[in-house]
C-alpha cells in the first residue's frame, strides 16, 4: 500500500476505540512506534458495553459515552486511523482523515453501515486472534451434546444415580461451512479427536481439495454436503449473500440425528425456521452463540426448547484476547507507518460495502 508521510510535528493520529486499549500499557507501546500519537476514544465512567451488540453502527455519542461527547468528536476528527468493536456512524463526516479501520473482532458487517469509502479507507479485521478458544468451545459443545453430559447433570440435580450413555464422537462426520481460520481451527481438532471432514467455501470450484478437510464443496453443493453429515459447524462471515443460509431447505436436509452449531453471526441461519424445526422434526441438538437480532428476545420459542443450546456471543475466551488482538494491531501500525501490506485486509466490495 501507499506509504503515507508523518512526522513529529504531523503525527499518524490513531484513535483507540475499543474500551480496553485506553489502558496505559497499551498507549506506551503505540508511543514507542516513530510518529504515532495514540487517542482514547473515551466512554463514560463504569460505563457496561462489553455486552451492546456490535453488528450496527451507533450515532454519536452512543448510549455509554454521552458524558464524553465534546472529548469523542475531537478525537475522531484528528483520527486518521481507528480501531473498534461498536462503530460511530457517518465516519465520512466524523473523521474526514480516516485511512484505516481495524476492528477487534473477525465480523466487520457494522462497518458497511459506518458511512466509508471503500475506496478512499482499508478495513481490516482480527480474523484468527479467536480461532483457537472458539474452536475448543465448538469441541466442548459437541462433546456434551455426544456425551449427554445435560442429562447427567440433570440426574445430579434431582440425586438420582442414574446412567447416562452418550455417543462416541471419534468417527463422526463433521461438516463446517466456512474455512475461515475459525472453521480450520475447527477441523484440526475434529480430525485429531478421529472425525471425518467436510468443508464449504465460497470460491472452492466443483471437485478441488483442501489440506484442511478431508472433502471440499463448492458453495452450490451445501444441501448436499449437509446430507452427509453428524454434525455441522457454521463458520462463515456474514454478507448479503450467507444470508439465511441455512433456511428451510437446508434445515430439511440436514440427517435428523445431526447437531447444528453456530458460531459466525445471527444471520446466517433462519432462527423461526429453525424453533419450527426443532419442535416439529427435531435435531438431536442446536448449539447457537449467536442470533439475530443479539440479544436474543426473552420471548423467543428458542429458550424452551430442551434440545437447544443458548449462550451470549462468549464462545470467545477472553484470557489472552485483548493482548493477542493488540498485538495484531500493533504489527499493522508499524506496517501502515512503513507502507507494507496490512494483515487480515478485508474485501469491502464482498460485504456489500459502497461507495459515497
Amino acid at each position: 500500500m501507499q506509504k503515507l508521510k508523518f512526522t513529529k510535528d504531523h503525527p499518524l493520529v490513531v484513535c483507540l476505540g475499543f474500551p480496553p486499549f485506553a489502558d496505559e500499557r497499551f498507549l506506551a507501546r503505540l508511543r514507542e512506534v516513530p510518529f504515532v500519537e495514540p487517542v482514547v476514544l473515551p466512554i463514560d465512567p463504569d460505563a457496561s458495553w462489553a455486552d451492546v451488540a456490535a453488528h450496527v453502527a451507533y450515532p454519536e455519542p452512543p448510549p455509554w459515552a454521552t458524558s464524553v461527547a465534546a472529548e469523542r468528536e475531537a478525537a475522531l476528527a484528528r483520527s486518521h486511523v481507528l480501531i473498534t468493536l461498536h462503530t460511530p456512524d457517518q465516519l465520512d463526516r466524523r473523521a474526514p482523515n480516516l485511512a484505516w479501520i481495524q476492528g477487534s473482532g473477525a465480523g466487520v458487517e457494522q462497518f458497511a453501515e459506518a458511512g466509508i469509502d471503500p475506496h478512499k479507507v482499508v478495513l481490516t479485521n482480527s480474523a484468527g486472534v479467536a480461532a483457537t478458544s472458539m474452536s475448543e468451545w465448538v469441541i466442548g459443545r459437541l462433546l456434551q451434546v455426544f456425551k449427554r453430559f445435560r442429562a447427567a447433570d440433570e440426574f445430579q440435580q434431582a440425586h438420582l444415580f442414574k446412567r447416562s450413555y452418550g455417543r462416541t464422537f471419534s468417527g463422526s462426520t463433521i461438516g463446517i461451512v466456512g474455512l475461515g481460520h475459525i472453521g480450520r481451527a475447527v477441523a484440526v481438532r475434529a480430525r485429531a479427536m478421529g472425525c471425518r471432514t467436510l468443508g464449504l467455501r465460497r470460491s472452492a470450484r466443483s471437485g478441488e481439495q483442501s489440506p484442511y478437510v478431508d472433502q471440499l464443496f463448492a458453495a452450490d453443493e451445501l444441501h448436499t454436503m449437509l446430507g452427509g453429515c453428524d454434525a455441522v459447524v457454521i463458520a462463515a462471515p456474514a454478507t448479503p449473500e450467507t444470508h439465511h443460509l441455512m433456511d428451510a431447505k437446508a434445515l430439511a436436509a440436514l440427517p435428523r440425528h445431526a447437531v447444528l452449531v453456530n458460531v459466525a453471526r445471527g444471520s446466517l441461519l433462519d432462527e423461526s425456521e429453525l424453533a419450527r424445526v426443532m419442535l416439529e422434526e427435531p435435531l438431536a441438538a442446536a448449539i447457537l452463540d449467536v442470533f439475530e437480532p443479539e440479544p436474543l428476545d426473552p420471548a423467543s420459542p428458542l429458550w424452551d426448547i430442551p434440545n437447544v443450546y443458548i449462550s451470549a456471543h462468549s464462545s470467545v475466551s477472553l484470557d489472552h484476547y485483548v493482548d493477542d488482538v493488540f498485538d495484531l494491531f500493533l504489527d499493522n501500525v508499524q506496517r501502515f507507518v512503513s507502507g507494507e501490506e496490512l494483515q487480515n485486509r478485508v474485501d469491502m466490495k464482498m460485504l456489500g460495502f459502497k461507495s459515497i
